[in-house]
């Protein structure tokens, strides 16, 4: 219904953001001991601004409160959990960085600028899509004034989520104004439009001799210690990186034994006898099974292959089981079949009285009140049903009904609360009836009804196959064994050789990851790796996480920004000896070129002449080649006839003719060209624009503490 399924339809107006978690302080040292540290409360700081503790997590729970009322999902996972706090600290980020660039230019939206974002003849995007009607597929002003109208007597988070979706309007006008700023700041002159229009028409054929450096042996090259630094020098802005660990670490996963499963067919054998003798089958369900009662209705294909072809033909009270599902033992039992519609449409007046979850501030009425109100629009329904709508509008605690005058539309069978639900499927198709729940008292309308089908209700006792404390007492010796022997030996390889666990190993690790090759959830291996107090070499204490035991050693500590020449040695020996191959290959060709041809250069180096056509400055590679930027803007400077060269490439060294040549007319009329350059420049400035804030800003991110 729609104070319970759809009194949240608007929290899809925000941004849909996710988020989710309770903050834990996961703060500890080498095996969890040692003096207590100052702590810092805040999250992260950018350019100066602190992003403390406590406002982090106020946003975590506002988001958290919008995603759940628009899925109705109560618990989510330790994996959503942390890609929910991602979400959210790029959101704020992404903030702060905006406000401070949108105060410093004098960016705004007035209010007049609202007014007509909302009621204008071109309104937002969002509140059309929000207001659009899906059966007709189109917008109605007429409902967002009907909305705004009603607006004191709605649920005080609606409110508060109108609020917020007019402060995203703002925003996202504001950030509009301030890409249109920069776009507009564009200007092409007629010399770089027409260079621009002649290199993407200037056409021609080439041939070339190309030689790869991989073609020289290793041996015949070599590079000095000042090359070397030299070549360091020059390319380590290539090489900027985030902070990260490298880890080895063992992991032993506890799996239930033998001995586990036939504990749990045991156990669950003799529930089996104490569900056929209960009469509270509900009760006894939720106190002992994994999974609690599921009280709906079920049509045939629908349920487990296991029980679905024999339930439906079955006596009420029948017991199948113990069978397996889903790595559980469980045992299914036959509560009611009954004929039942798939689907029902509705509608309804709510009245809340105080105490029910409908209820607010403005709630006056008390439950004995509430009820008799109810009952009186019943006795004026029935005698005048054309005045439901009105009704709703008028005294309907849903919100909701000021834009649909208390109609729920179709609905499937088990969507809305047990009460309503069972009431609308016992009641006739075009009757009237009150039914109470937990959010008050509900004047229905019951407005139609899909063909019934058998459908039955099960109860499920599971009982999920884990591992006993025997099990897990083992596998920790085994883990504890491992532990010690690395405190003997100091040797982690060996000690996991004479444990029999493997060896894994992670080498750029993330402070903000969060699992680990085989480790579903390392982020408190990832936070013991970035403590301050760690250092390379050291051996963590037993993790258990989850159903895993986990030890892990330090291996490296790269800090954040250019890393020293010794770090990144092997990568830049490659880069030196790449150059001093294409150095010998352009000796050699120049050698061989003296010869004059491009035939006699290719015949006395024993190379392949190639040809490309069709070659413009917008090409983006060469035949055996690959790509090639630096040939092809030579060749685009070059002459019909002129041969070029040696060019140093990315892949080798090349001698390049211009067979054809085709230039290319400029127009007298540069518009389009223009047009289309000035179009490609801010399409890419919402992404880049960012980017570039971004990656200029001092983010201090402390998060791997907390979280």
């Amino acid at each position: 219904m729609a104070v319970i399924t759809k009194i949240r339809n608007y929290s899809g107006l925000l941004i849909a953001v996710i988020g989710i978690g309770l903050a834990a302080f996961v703060l500890g040292d080498f095996l969890g001991y040692g003096p207590m540290r100052q702590q810092r409360f805040d999250v992260g700081r950018v350019e100066g601004t602190s992003i403390p503790f406590q406002h982090f997590e106020h946003r975590v729970s506002q988001q958290i409160d919008n995603w759940q009322a628009q899925t109705g999902v109560t618990s989510v996972g330790a994996r959503e959990a942390f890609q929910f706090r991602q979400q959210v600290w790029n959101e704020m980020v992404r903030e702060i960085l905006l406000e401070e660039e949108f105060e410093r230019l004098g960016l705004n939206v007035t209010a007049e600028e609202l007014y007509d974002m909302i009621h204008g003849a071109d309104p937002h995007p969002i509140l059309v899509q929000s207001f659009t009607d899906p059966a007709t597929g189109t917008y109605d002003p007429q409902q967002v004034i009907e909305f705004l109208r009603n607006f004191d007597r709605l649920d005080p988070n609606i409110r508060n989520q109108w609020v917020m979706l007019e402060q995203y309007m703002k925003e996202e006008r504001r950030e509009a104004k301030y890409h249109q700023l920069i776009g507009s700041s564009y200007i092409i002159p007629s010399a770089m439009a027409a260079r621009d229009f002649k290199n993407r028409n200037t056409t021609a054929d080439i041939r070339f001799v190309f030689k790869h450096h991989s073609d020289i042996p290793d041996s015949e090259v070599s590079v000095s210690d000042r090359e070397l630094r030299r070549v360091y020098d020059e390319n380590k802005h290539r090489f900027k990186q985030e902070a990260s660990r490298g880890l080895k670490y063992v992991s032993l996963t506890v799996f239930p034994s033998d001995e586990d499963r036939e504990n749990t067919l045991r156990e669950i054998t003799q529930l089996k006898n104490e569900l056929a003798e209960t009469e509270n089958i509900q009760s006894f369900i939720n106190s002992v099974s994994d999974q609690r009662f599921d009280p709906s209705y079920r049509p045939q294909g629908t349920l487990s292959p296991q029980i679905d072809p024999e339930i439906f033909d079955v006596p009420v009270g029948t017991i199948i089981g113990p069978y397996m599902e889903d790595n559980a033992y469980v045992v299914a039992k036959l509560v009611d079949a009954q004929m039942r519609p798939d689907s029902m449409r509705a509608s309804h007046i709510l009245i809340a009285y105080q105490g029910s979850m409908a209820s607010g501030a403005e709630t006056t009425l008390s439950r004995d009140e509430a009820s008799q109100k109810a009952d009186s629009i019943l006795n004026v329904v029935r005698r005048n049903p054309g005045r439901f709508g009105a009704l709703a509008v008028e005294f309907s605690a849903d919100p909701t009904a000021a834009m649909n005058d208390g109609d729920l539309e179709w609905f499937r069978d088990g969507d809305m609360v047990a009460p309503f639900n069972e009431a609308v499927v016992e009641a006739a198709t075009n009757s009237f009836l009150t039914v109470e729940t937990d959010f008050g008292f509900h004047v229905v309308h019951v407005t139609g009804k899909s063909p019934l089908t058998k459908k039955v209700q099960v109860a499920k006792l599971t009982r999920n196959i884990e591992p006993g404390n025997r099990t897990f007492q083992e596998a920790y010796a085994r883990i504890s064994g491992f532990a010690n022997e690395l405190r003997n030996r100091k040797d982690f390889n060996a000690a996991a050789e004479a444990a029999d666990l493997n060896v894994r190993e992670a080498q750029r690790v993330g402070q903000m990851d969060l699992t680990l090759p085989g480790v579903d959830n390392g982020r408190r291996i990832i936070q013991w790796a970035f403590d301050e107090d760690t250092r390379t070499g050291n051996f963590s204490r037993i993790f258990e996480l989850d159903d895993t035991f986990v030890v892990a050693q330090i291996t490296n500590k790269r800090d954040e920004g250019i890393p020293s020449l010794d770090e990144i040695r092997g990568q830049i020996m490659a880069i030196a000896m790449q150059e001093k191959k294409m150095e010998l290959i352009a000796q050699q060709m120049e050698e061989a070129l003296a010869g004059g041809s491009l035939e006699n250069l290719s015949s006395q180096l024993g190379l392949e002449l190639l040809e490309a056509y069709d070659v413009t400055f917008t090409t983006t590679s060469l035949p055996e080649a690959g790509p090639e930027p630096r040939v092809i803007g030579k060749v685009a400077a070059m002459q019909e006839g002129e041969i070029k060269g040696p060019i140093k490439g990315n892949n080798g060294v090349f001698i390049v003719e211009v067979v054809w040549k085709s230039e290319s007319v400029v127009p007298d009329d540069l518009t389009q060209v223009r047009r289309t350059m000035q179009n490609a420049f801010r399409n890419r400035v919402p992404a880049q624009a960012f980017q570039a804030i971004r990656a200029n800003a001092r983010i201090e991110d402390n998060r791997v503490m907390f979280f």
